[in-house]
């Protein structure tokens, strides 16, 4: 029998020092990941990923981060992201629009309201108030993402999110592929994720989300896999 590839979700889980020896062994760590974060990079470039320096560009300008997550503007003071990523999340928390580094360039925004989707489809839609604390209109620093009418296999796309935010420092990356397939409300195709892709968009050459990121193959190989959650036009409708 033909064992199934592990997949993995995209969500970055949090962690607490407890004691003076835990900083220690954290700082150690650190160290460390200066070299791994330039492994890091050198591998994105084999894997057609390269980093977003300009957040205020479409369709970049759409994307949104949450902590650990990502997201896409998809209306008025709308996001859409996962369910697992609100599960981590309450009223009164945040989300940084199109923040290209530590610093948000767009502002950071409440969360008013969460929906999940009441089909097993795993995305959900964040309501946020329209302007930050600094005064900034949201949806004057962000513009709506447009919907595909339609995708099919072996059309180009590209996966837009902040994979890994601790290592990456809240950078704006994008990989390419191709979708292999789509059944139903599910897409497959092969741009290459990592943590912390979870919600982000699925887009077409015309800047248009087909879907939404969901998880990949745990296992880093050649015939490694994406998924995602196809937009219907039931799944439009609830959006």
């Amino acid at each position: 029998m033909k064992l199934k590839p592990k997949r993995e979700k995209h969500h970055e889980k949090s962690f607490m020092l407890k004691s003076l020896s835990a900083l220690i062994i954290l700082s150690s760590v650190g160290f460390v990941d200066s070299s791994v974060n330039e492994t890091h990079h050198v591998a994105q470039a084999e894997r057609n990923v390269k980093e977003i320096k300009d957040g205020y560009v479409a369709p970049y300008i759409s994307v949104v981060a949450f902590v650990g997550a990502s997201g896409f503007v998809v209306g008025p003071n709308t996001v859409v992201t996962n369910k697992p990523v609100i599960n981590h999340l309450k009223v009164g928390d945040r989300l940084s629009a199109h923040p290209t580094g530590n610093t948000s360039k767009g502002g950071n925004y409440t969360i008013t309201d969460m929906i999940p989707y009441s089909g097993e489809e795993d995305l959900a839609i964040v309501h946020i108030k329209s302007r930050s604390d600094a005064g900034w209109d949201f949806n004057e620093r962000t513009t709506i993402m447009p919907l595909a009418n339609s995708g099919q296999a072996g059309e180009r796309v590209s996966l837009i999110g902040y994979p890994r935010p601790r290592i990456n420092k809240y950078q704006l990356f994008e990989s390419t592929g191709t979708v292999i397939k789509i059944e139903g409300t599910r897409v497959i195709y092969d741009a290459f994720a990592e943590p912390g892709n979870s919600g982000g968009p699925i887009v077409n050459l015309n800047g248009e989300a087909i879907g939404v990121h969901t998880g990949s193959d745990i296992e880093i190989t050649p015939s490694k896999k994406s998924y995602g959650v196809y937009f219907t036009e039931d799944i439009k409708k609830f959006i």
